[in-house]
């Protein structure tokens, strides 16, 4: 090749290779938000330069950058058409990933797969819902941060300024303004104890899916199987679905404390499996692995665990709390001792949302 012909590729080499370092130069600061936890966050940035075609859109190319604020540092970065297609992109254990053709981002942390679904589930927030109970009908409306207010049909409020509603059996359990339990019938009169929870109609359907497992057992492993079916029918369709190491495992059940669990759709059991370590135990499900806990309850339910001399309620709360009383329909009562030497008490729901009066300064080392 002669050499003006080399000099002319080089140029246009390098004005190719300056183009495209134009062309990754992002600027400024736009829709940042965080992940489900809070461990991470996502913002976008514009092109500086070569904003054509969407410009005319009011919109803009550039990158989407994954931002760790534990860390405080840059994880990783990828182009994107559009910076407005921020919003449709989503978290997974993992990766930060696109359904469209933005490179996924890997995480350098796991994001819990249990917070992610409540994330999505509370996506957009919820700020009203209706009751139906024995032909009544009652609304309830957020008026701000865990103050409700209820209605009836006609708009007339029934119910201001309480923290917490759920339907029970003929009746309501209320948290009020004092973050005290109430009692309500089906017309919202107060009651002075819990309305009766008897149900008084239950429909027991014939042929069913039925469900059996059974923990079976190797040289090495406990293995955990399931078969699906009918009523009407015996099962002999068991599939293994999980195992667990024999190594030092003193004994493993279900909740029944056996090694099978049988059930139908007429009346759903927890297929949890518990595994006693002598010193500790385990608490294996399919969705979420096994946890592990110094000591478990499972005369509660939902089952009580510790760590740490300190209690929480599996998959719902962390264990944090110095006391932890059973549920009282769907609210349970707390005590809390906090780092700065105040105690935090109050009530837990059932989706682990807390309630709780003022902290009371206290020396908790007295």
């Amino acid at each position: 090749m002669k050499l003006k012909y080399k000099i002319i590729l080089g140029i246009f080499a390098s004005i190719i290779i300056i183009i495209y370092w134009f062309s990754t130069i992002t600027v400024g600061e736009y829709y940042r938000r965080h992940s489900p936890d809070g461990q991470y966050s996502i913002y976008a940035s514009r092109n500086k330069y070569f904003n054509f075609p969407f410009v005319k859109f009011s919109d803009t190319g550039g990158k989407i950058h994954l931002y760790d604020e534990l860390e405080n540092k840059l994880v990783g970065s990828s182009s994107i058409d559009m910076i407005s297609n921020i919003d449709e992109l989503f978290w997974s254990e993992e990766e930060l990933y696109s359904k469209g053709s933005m490179n996924n981002i890997k995480l350098p942390r796991k994001i819990h797969d249990k917070i992610i679904k409540e994330y999505k589930k509370s996506y957009p927030i919820k700020k009203e819902w209706t009751f139906f109970i024995q032909g009544s009908r009652y609304n309830v409306d957020e008026v701000s941060h865990k103050k409700l207010k209820v209605s009836n049909e006609i708009g007339e409020i029934i119910l201001q300024n309480i923290q917490f509603i759920s339907q029970i059996n003929n009746g309501f359990q209320v948290l009020n303004e004092q973050t005290e339990i109430e009692y309500y019938d089906t017309k919202l009169n107060k009651l002075n104890n819990a309305p009766e929870t008897k149900v008084r109609c239950y429909e027991v359907c014939g042929n069913v899916t039925t469900y059996e497992l059974k923990i079976k057992e190797n040289e090495t492993y406990y293995i955990l199987k399931k078969a699906v079916g009918h009523t009407n029918y015996n099962l002999k369709n068991y599939k293994a679905i999980d195992s667990v190491r024999k190594l030092e495992v003193k004994d493993i059940y279900f909740l029944n404390k056996k090694h099978e669990l049988k059930y139908n759709d007429n009346s759903i059991e927890n297929e949890l499996v518990i595994i006693d370590f002598g010193k500790y135990f385990g608490i294996l499900s399919e969705q979420y692995g096994i946890e592990y806990f110094d000591s478990i309850n499972l005369n509660q339910e939902p089952i009580k665990v510790m760590r740490n001399k300190l209690y929480g309620y599996y998959n719902i709360t962390p264990t944090v709390y110095k006391k932890l009383e059973p549920f009282e329909f769907n609210l349970a009562k707390f005590t809390e001792f906090k780092q700065n030497g105040k105690i935090r008490k109050g009530y837990i729901d059932k989706k682990g949302n807390e309630y709780y009066k003022k902290p009371v300064a206290t020396n908790v080392y007295n």
